[in-house]
């Protein structure tokens, strides 16, 4: 119900500030939490608004309670929460709004299987259901989750407006994504951003070793929204058919299927590791049209399609040194598809947001690590082809893209190199020169547009207490 998150290279922090109240014994818990929370977010539906610096704050002061029981695999609880929001219009005026969130859930965990399910209300209005069950055998494991979460049912124009609509799921619920969250950087690049107000999927993975020295993993997932929304006469949207319980491969619903396959090993005594990987992604970002007049349909909306393919190898020289190289290749085609006509004459095209139709990229790495104390790392990002801004703006090329001019165009290519140093065990410096492709990142389904920045240097300072 409640999912407390601090991610600061997506500037996001779900954490509460106040206080926790629990007593427990052998069998019962019980809980009480009091505390408030300030959430800042980027919006251009306010007043100063700049891409590097989060300009919409939403305050949460809050309170609820949880009793649980236990008994020897089981554990069930219910849960209740008030949360008064203080929520500032487009005019910056705030509004005090109350939500109220209840939930339940049950968890089994057993030696060869566990499973949990999870069911929360919000306001008699919404809901969230999760699931999930694993079963373990001859080293293998083989599990799926469900989810079906809807807080609210938003057109496809007001999905992402978190100014003017004061309903619907809170930031302070980031609830599971459902899908495989990649830490390679061409992947992590197209993760699927989810809409927590409004999505039903599912993800099946089995995992297990092929021999003693190789492990292999693979993840299916695919979701959408539970009804289509459609334009009528006058351009309002309203929604169309009966509301999904399983999800929809229909463009008109948002459709996400993703398959990733990884094959994880080692040899040489285990001096030498390996990372194999392989992803076939398939997104409809928006809906900008969709219009049924007469006997014909006119559909117009956005979706991503690429092939991915991450590779990761590295060898151990001793117990100090070490060396990894990563490389990863991606076809990558993003854009505008439209639908005119009835099925016997139907018409669909596609038109690129890149001035190619296919975008190839591809990032390398070379890293020497000197275990405990610090590493040194040169990342090369490329690119076949870009949108119309970037293949038109000037580029401020650095010294270590210079070098690699000799050899090939860099005229899309971003090149840096990063020193890690460990000052102690709780405190880590690094810094980075060069330069950094802009693209979207992602973090448990929230993404951000993370701004590009040439010929420059990052200092980074990150230390535990």
């Amino acid at each position: 119900m409640v999912n407390m998150v601090d991610d600061q290279s997506i500037d996001l922090d779900t954490g509460i500030r106040g206080g926790l109240v629990n007593w427990s014994n052998n069998i019962f818990e019980i809980e009480f939490l009091s505390g408030s929370q300030n959430i800042w977010r980027l919006t251009n539906q306010v007043r100063d608004f700049d891409n590097r610096i989060p300009n919409y704050g939403v305050e949460y002061s809050l309170y609820g309670g949880r009793i649980s029981g236990h008994y020897q695999g089981l554990t069930s609880a219910v849960q209740f929460m008030k949360v008064v929001e203080d929520h500032p219009n487009a005019r910056d005026i705030i509004e005090k709004v109350h939500h109220q969130l209840m939930g339940a859930n049950l968890e089994y965990f057993g030696d060869n299987s566990d499973f949990g399910l999870e069911w929360a209300i919000k306001d008699s209005i919404g809901f969230g259901l999760f699931g999930n069950v694993n079963f373990y055998g001859w080293g293998w494991s083989i599990g799926g989750s469900y989810k079906n979460y809807h807080f609210a049912d938003l057109a496809p124009d007001r999905r992402w407006d978190i100014v003017n609509y004061t309903g619907g799921v809170l930031t302070l619920q980031q609830m599971p994504t459902v899908f495989k969250e990649h830490a390679t950087r061409l992947l992590s690049r197209i993760t699927h951003i989810i809409d927590y107000n409004d999505e039903v999927g599912f993800e099946i993975r089995l995992e297990g070793p092929v021999d003693e020295h190789a492990q292999l993993t693979l993840f299916y997932t695919q979701s959408s929204r539970h009804q289509e929304w459609a334009g009528d006469e006058v351009w309002q949207w309203n929604t169309r058919g009966k509301s999904m319980r399983m999800p929809s491969s229909k463009a008109e619903l948002n459709p996400f299927r993703e398959f990733y396959a990884e094959l994880d090993g080692d040899f040489m005594n285990g001096n030498f590791h390996y990372t194999l990987g392989g992803g076939l992604t398939d997104d409809v970002i928006d809906i900008y049209r969709n219009q049924y007049i007469g006997s014909g349909q006119f559909l117009v909306y956005e979706a991503i399609t690429a092939q991915t393919f991450p590779t990761h190898i590295s060898y151990v020289f001793n117990q100090s040194f070490s060396f990894d190289v990563k490389y990863e290749y991606q076809e990558l085609q993003k854009g505008i598809h439209r639908y005119t006509g009835t099925i016997p004459g139907r018409f669909i095209s596609f038109e690129s947001i890149f001035l190619k139709e296919t975008q190839i990229n591809r990032f390398m790495s070379f890293g020497v690590n000197r275990s405990p104390k610090w590493s040194v790392n040169l990342a090369i990002d490329m690119s076949s082809t870009e949108e119309r801004i970037i293949m038109e703006s000037e580029r401020d090329v650095n010294s270590i893209e210079k070098i690699l001019g000799k050899f090939w165009d860099t005229s899309l290519t971003w090149a840096s190199m990063e020193l890690a140093y460990n000052i102690s065990e709780n405190h880590r410096l690094t810094v980075m020169v060069g330069s950094q492709r802009g693209g979207v990142l992602c973090s448990n389904g929230v993404c951000r547009y993370i701004q590009p920045f040439e010929n420059g240097f990052k200092v980074g300072l990150v230390s535990l207490f």
